[in-house]
């Protein structure tokens, strides 16, 4: 219950600072001159954060829904005789099926707003819910399922999937998706970086000590208990150092991103090669090296004092 009021707390606090932070970016915009778009990247920030509120309380509602149900659901699965217990999984995995493929077929309309919405929703909704819940009806009721394998399995898969393409060959595509400028180069960066983080990030999970999980357990503490002051301390110092050596990755990758339409600093630069403008392009390239050897310098020293 702590847990949960405090996201309750954490995305209303969000919530606020990004309506302060639109009001400001606007005042900023408008009175710092030459430099109102540090005004602009803040106005445009909030007003991302605030277009993504809905988005994120329901993830967050979505997951907690689902933490709770499968908890419940397998207390009362494990009480009831089998033929109950058998009914109740039908149905379950009957309702929890058709909510996320609706959910996905909703997300796929939402992006590419389909012609008729019903073949991307409710059509595969009700049928993958069919299937599943006569799968369902001819396994043991009882069995426990590793759901937490098969979350893992498809989430490494996904990520592995998006890393082996290149950021370069993302920022083409999303310049022929939301044409030329700095998003694309966004989206580009931001989807390799989700998931050559989350490849690091679950090796370094998976690599830590068990003997401070054993020690705790061994005094009943609770899970939450287990994963605050046995993992998390183990993992935010690799955490913060795989951040910022892919922070500074990234501020390399911006330039060449830029080349390909992906806007930023390397896109101004290819613009003044294609015109001939040396001078200009030879200046933006030694700001650029010596932005590099600076976050270079600068992330390292951050990472030597953490590990």
């Amino acid at each position: 219950l702590r847990l949960l009021l405090a996201v309750i707390l954490l995305v209303l606090g969000l919530g606020l600072v990004a309506q302060v932070g639109v009001v400001a970016g606007k005042w900023l915009d408008t009175t710092l001159g030459s430099l109102g778009f540090l005004g602009n990247f803040v106005f445009v920030l909030s007003d991302f954060i605030l277009i993504g509120l809905p988005a994120l309380l329901g993830t967050l509602g979505a997951f907690l829904a689902a933490s709770y149900g499968s908890y419940y659901g397998q207390e009362a699965v494990l009480r009831l005789n089998e033929g109950s217990a058998r009914a109740l999984t039908v149905v379950a995995t009957l309702v929890g099926t058709a909510v996320l493929v609706y959910g996905i077929g909703s997300a796929l309309n939402w992006l590419y707003l389909f012609d008729n919405p019903e073949r991307w929703t409710t059509i595969p909704a009700v049928v993958v819910a069919i299937g599943a819940a006569v799968v369902a009806g001819f396994l043991r009721a009882k069995r426990p399922f590793a759901i937490g394998f098969v979350i893992y399995t498809i989430s490494r898969s996904i990520l592995n999937a998006l890393r082996s393409i290149e950021p370069l060959i993302m920022g083409i595509v999303f310049v022929v998706w939301v044409s030329l400028g700095p998003f694309a180069g966004i989206m580009a960066l931001t989807l390799h970086t989700i998931a050559a983080l989350g490849k690091l990030f679950s090796e370094q999970i998976e690599g830590i000590d068990e003997g401070p999980i054993e020690a705790l357990l061994s005094t009943g503490a609770s899970r939450l208990q287990m994963i605050v002051y046995a993992v998390i301390p183990q993992i935010i110092p690799p955490y913060i150092a795989f951040t910022l050596y892919r922070w500074d990755i990234n501020v390399r990758m911006s330039t060449i991103i830029g080349f390909v339409g992906g806007g930023g600093i390397g896109f101004v630069l290819s613009q003044n090669i294609q015109q001939l403008r040396y001078r200009q392009a030879s200046v933006m390239m030694i700001a650029i090296a010596l932005v590099v050897m600076l976050l270079d310098y600068v992330s390292s020293r951050i990472r030597s004092r953490i590990i």
